[in-house]
């Protein structure tokens, strides 16, 4: 495990500790604090013990299985993609009751689960959305969860049932398989939020320790507008004095204007200042595939964060968005700045109950279908969501 750790989650701060018993019967007290994130790694010998294990398991207490009769005689390698299966399933992981669903950190419903796997939860408009694109001839389920990877996405309809579609960069979005039942029930969000409420607080909780430590330190916020540094603002008014508080917006010229006013509407609402930049980047062309464009910003931010004094930038990056980000530590010092990341483990899923229990509005373009809400002209939106506009 320690070469693991040195080798693949080196910049990260993660306490080791050795379970040294095949049962739970042999301690003489369980040896995990279930108030942070916590994965346990076993050999094939430690049947017992992985079984009675498994009643932990949750968004925050993750279960990995190798190989080999012990942990210490399995490759670094095996080890490494063990822990990251476990932290797709932590924040995949479902349990089906009826009309709604419980974020149990167990796969349940059989998803076809990756290392880069998110779970969202799908609106109405969204589902009539690829109804209509999809020319299906039965109606998806509204709120029914999605498990995406890259641009193959899987709606969960019932027991081991699934509609698979691709969003593929360019081209037609395009319909892999579809049941032929057509009599597919809704799931009821108020109850998957109101059900999943103290999990969700049990996140909010742990990310809300993790920034405590800096709370008397100035802090940014790069508030686009989105869901994720939505949530963040939301954890981060629980923990900081709003004075010490600020909201950066950059408008390049080229957002779609619905990003803007969800980030003057969240400020109003959670009585946080906001400094609006104003890029004009329209000006120097259409943004591509170097980003440039995102660099024009970045370089924008840090120069508000430096006037406004920050000495800690809040950040929404999470794990399930991308191989770069689910490497990148959770906490890391960049530009004389302390960088940290509160939801780096949570799902979409988890992001949108959040919002819905704080009865704040999310913005709008999730509503409709997309997945990124930045730039109109950004290349790196999908056909989906260019067709959406």
């Amino acid at each position: 495990m320690p070469m693991v750790l040195r080798k693949y989650y080196r910049e990260e701060e993660i306490s080791l500790k050795t379970v040294k018993a095949r049962s739970l019967s042999e301690l003489s007290e369980i040896p995990f604090d279930f108030s942070l994130f916590n994965i346990v790694v076993l050999g094939r010998d430690d049947k017992t013990l992985f079984k009675e294990l498994k009643q932990f398991r949750s968004p925050l207490f993750g279960l990995a299985a190798v190989n080999s009769p012990q942990v210490r005689t399995e490759k670094v390698s095996s080890i490494f993609k063990a822990i990251e299966y476990a932290k797709s399933e932590m924040r995949n992981g479902l349990e089906l009751n009826k009309n709604f669903y419980r974020f149990s950190g167990i796969n349940f419903l059989n998803a076809p689960l990756t290392f880069d796997t998110d779970c969202y939860i799908l609106y109405p408009q969204h589902a009539r959305n690829l109804e209509e694109k999809l020319s299906l001839k039965f109606k998806l389920p509204d709120f029914s969860p999605v498990f995406r990877d890259g641009n193959r996405e899987y709606v969960f309809l019932e027991g081991n049932v699934f509609l698979e579609v691709e969003k593929p960069d360019s081209g037609e979005v395009k319909l892999i398989s579809a049941p032929e039942k057509s009599d597919f029930g809704d799931f009821d969000f108020s109850l998957v939020s109101r059900e999943n409420k103290d999990i969700v607080e049990k996140l909010k909780k742990e990310a809300k320790n993790f920034l405590m430590p800096y709370r008397d330190k100035k802090a940014v916020i790069p508030l686009s507008g989105g869901k994720d540094s939505q949530a963040v603002l939301d954890i981060a008014v629980e923990v900081w004095d709003r004075e010490k508080l600020l909201c950066i917006h950059a408008d390049t010229g080229f957002d779609f204007e619905e990003n803007r006013n969800h980030a003057e509407y969240l400020c109003e609402k959670y009585g946080v200042g906001l400094k609006v930049i104003e890029l004009n980047l329209h000006k120097k062309g259409e943004p591509d595939f170097s980003r440039w464009c995102t660099f024009e910003k970045t370089e924008k931010l840090y120069e508000e964060a430096e006037k406004f004094g920050a000495e800690v930038f809040l950040m929404g990056d999470r794990d399930a968005e991308s191989f770069k980000r689910r490497r990148k530590p959770r906490k890391r010092m960049l530009k004389g700045i302390i960088h940290l990341f509160p939801v780096k483990f949570w799902s979409t899923a988890h992001i949108q109950v959040l919002i819905e229990n704080s009865q704040v509005d999310i913005n709008p373009l999730y509503l409709k279908g997309f997945w990124r809400t930045g730039c109109k002209s950004c290349p790196f939106l999908t056909s989906w969501e260019r067709n959406l506009f």
